[in-house]
């Protein structure tokens, strides 16, 4: 079946090419989207050549980009690609930063609907992926760009409220992994996927702030014991030392 569905998008496709060739004198396809979608219209060119594409080999942000290829899809029609780049879109947009889901956020409200299901359940992935992220819901309405949005998008408003109404209580979110920099004292409670836990080439930790990487070392070790400060991580569900920039 997904055989056969990559065949049925790729006939419509070049049918399409076909008459928009006929009708123009260039020779050229003219795609009428922005230029922040050249990437996912790259993907998807990309797909019918290959019947597949790789989000690593663009400058669009993974989650962003499968997004993206998500509504020129959806746009152009194509079933199989569609179905490909939501089940990319679903598996990545939980690990994403503040930053990116505010983005994410505005693309996927701005082109989708209520009446349709399938847009609905774009909507709920969106939502979803920061409504079992308390660090992240707490902090991105105090983003300027975010505030903005709220503003001009009602829906995304309503949904990011009932979605905080019914999210778990904290102790539900108990923490699973605890990062510690024993040079510079830097803390990290939460995800082991946050972008603040950082791993070199070779799997050894090291520190996002200091650089320093785990490893032996030739003065005795000494135990120190204190009271430090937690924050809100912005970029997963934890807590951090790192207090935040003003």
């Amino acid at each position: 079946m997904a055989v056969e569905n990559y065949f049925r998008d790729l006939s419509e496709y070049l049918t399409a090419a076909y008459i928009t060739l006929q009708e123009t004198d260039s020779g050229a396809i003219t795609l009428n989207d922005g230029p922040e979608f050249a990437d996912a219209v790259d993907c998807m060119v990309s797909y019918f050549y290959k019947a597949g594409y790789n989000a690593s080999d663009y400058t669009t942000s993974e989650s962003l980009l499968h997004a993206q290829i998500v509504t020129i899809a959806d746009k152009y029609d194509c079933a199989s690609l569609y179905k490909l780049a939501r089940t990319s879109f679903a598996k990545t947009v939980n690990d994403v930063d503040s930053d990116e889901w505010v983005a994410i956020a505005a693309l996927i409200y701005d082109y989708t609907i209520t009446d349709l299901l399938a847009h609905l359940e774009l909507r709920s992935l969106v939502v979803g992926a920061v409504a079992d992220r308390p660090g992240i819901l707490e902090t991105i309405p105090h983003k300027e760009s975010m505030t903005e949005l709220l503003r001009s998008d009602a829906d995304l408003a309503t949904d990011l409220l009932l979605a905080g109404l019914r999210k778990p209580k904290a102790k539900d979110h108990l923490p699973e992994y605890i990062f510690m920099c024993d040079h510079c004292q830097y803390v990290h409670i939460g995800s082991r996927n946050c972008s603040n836990v950082v791993r070199s080439n070779d799997l050894r930790m090291i520190c996002p702030y200091c650089g320093k990487e785990a490893g032996t070392t030739s003065k005795r070790y000494v135990h120190t014991v204190d009271l430090f400060k937690a924050f809100l991580c912005p970029s997963c569900d934890g807590r951090h030392t790192r207090e935040p920039e003003s």
